[in-house]
């Protein structure tokens, strides 16, 4: 018996309906990412992965095709099941970090969990995941603004996995940073790629799509290729 996806797009087609006119922004596609899959998703601006993307992380559904994650059909979902899904299984990593800037380090992480559960993180979770990414007790108690390029998206990381998610979704996560601290951060997603976590990146970066094990390019809202 073949085992199902986790991820699988089929015919999935979206478009906006703008007052210029429909703009189709995929285009039936259709793809199978399995479970600890490591993807990283490239194309030209405008072909279709900020799209992509959002279908993957249930900030929208498609037109038309189904897509289901977890064997479950997202179109079938109610607004309230596809926010408890993107809770529980999906973690985010930006580009641009997205800290909250009021809060330290330490209550960024702590934030998903508060809005889980209704109360401060008594069980160390949030810590220990700091540490893990190398943020220190001292470093946890800065706000962003205090932190280097790099030692937001280390804890924009550690944010990502406090849920304990299946999959990452990481939007050129390291478009904002030097060359060394990019591949740091790239060794830390191969090390949760490498413990059963499913990656999914979008870059522009050749190199660091080479720490995918498969490559796919869109254009004009359509895969074009699969290495």
């Amino acid at each position: 018996m073949t085992e199902t996806p986790l991820i699988q797009l089929v015919g999935v087609t979206k478009t906006y309906h703008l007052e210029s006119g429909d703009f189709t922004a995929l285009k039936d596609v259709s793809l199978d990412i399995p479970e600890n899959d490591f993807v990283a998703i490239m194309g030209p601006s405008g072909s279709g992965k900020s799209t992509m993307m959002n279908q993957l992380g249930l900030l929208d559904i498609p037109t038309s095709g189904t897509l289901c994650i977890s064997g479950k059909d997202v179109s079938r979902m109610s607004n309230l099941e596809r926010t408890h899904m993107r809770r529980d299984l999906i973690g985010y990593i930006f580009q641009k970090f997205y800290l909250i800037p009021l809060l330290s380090a330490y209550e960024n992480v702590e934030y998903p969990l508060i809005l889980k559960y209704k109360k401060r993180d008594t069980s160390g979770k949030a810590a220990e995941l700091l540490a893990r990414v190398g943020i220190d007790a001292g470093m946890s108690s800065h706000r962003p603004t205090q932190l280097s390029g790099g030692q937001q998206q280390r804890v924009a990381i550690a944010r990502a996995l406090v849920n304990d998610p299946k999959i990452l979704l990481c939007d050129e996560p390291t478009g904002n940073l030097d060359r060394k601290t990019g591949l740091q951060i790239m060794d830390i997603l191969c090390t949760l790629h490498n413990e059963g976590r499913t990656v999914i990146l979008v870059t522009h970066d050749p190199k660091i799509a080479e720490y995918a094990t498969r490559t796919i390019r869109l254009d004009d809202g359509q895969i074009v290729e699969e290495s």
